[in-house]
């Protein structure tokens, strides 16, 4: 009888695999944050709200190599993955929850706030985005599902994992970049300023029928990126606090 896989491991076996080779969204966003904090004084602080095990931050880090990095996830088991993997001289791993995090970490602690691939699984994403304005002093880096349109859309997924995975259910939730960008500037922010992200490699459709990520090419060469049914389209957008 084949051995049924937990969600949780599922994640592991991702980060893991993240730790040796970043992603090429992870790749990006570094670059983007190269142009985007271009003649700015180089952050002392730095937090990753919903880091997972903190694999991002390990490619991020030599962008600032003079920063502390905090990594804050929900998920305990990724937290501690992250604690072993990570230099503890350089990275704090913290359970916490995202819609608390000015009463966790107090406010203004932080110079930079990275969001990567978190706020799409989020089904209140106002809240969270609130906190982590309230926790960062200058500047808050995202990379989500945004549409550049007026409407939000709520998807909730259901199913099974590829393989001998156990059931899931999940959200993949497409935001509205205009409503996105008047609700930060609501709070307070001084600026907003969004910039598609198309992934540089063409992927396979796998053949499990689960949600694995998989691109189309259109007629004029770009990319579209899906991952099961549905349509990915990421963006980064940086806030300027």
């Amino acid at each position: 009888m084949s051995r049924s896989v937990s969600p949780v491991t599922d994640r592991i076996a991702w980060h893991c695999a993240q730790y040796a080779e970043p992603k090429r969204s992870t790749i990006a966003l570094r670059d983007f944050a190269t142009r985007t904090l271009a003649g700015e004084d180089p952050p002392a602080t730095v937090l990753d709200a919903g880091s997972g095990a903190g694999a991002n931050m390990l490619h991020l880090a030599d962008l600032y190599p003079n920063a502390r990095w905090t990594g804050v996830d929900l998920n305990e088991d990724l937290v501690e993955l992250g604690r072993e993997h990570l230099d503890p001289s350089r990275f704090t791993m913290s359970v916490g929850n995202l819609l608390c995090l000015e009463q966790q970490l107090g406010a203004k602690r932080f110079d930079l706030c990275f969001s990567v691939m978190t706020l799409s699984w989020i089904a209140d994403y106002e809240r969270a985005v609130q906190q982590m304005l309230a926790v960062t002093g200058r500047w808050l880096l995202i990379l989500n599902l945004f549409a550049d349109t007026d409407l939000d859309a709520f998807t909730r997924v259901r199913g099974r994992r590829a393989g001998p995975y156990q059931e899931f259910d999940e959200h993949y939730n497409v935001y509205s970049l205009p409503r996105f960008r008047e609700f930060c500037l609501g709070l307070g922010a001084n600026e907003v300023i969004a910039e598609p992200f198309e992934i540089d490699v063409d992927l396979p459709r796998p053949d499990h029928g689960g949600m694995g990520t998989w691109t189309e090419r259109t007629e004029d060469g770009r990319r579209l990126q899906f991952s099961g049914p549905l349509a990915m389209p990421w963006w980064f957008v940086a806030v300027r606090v």
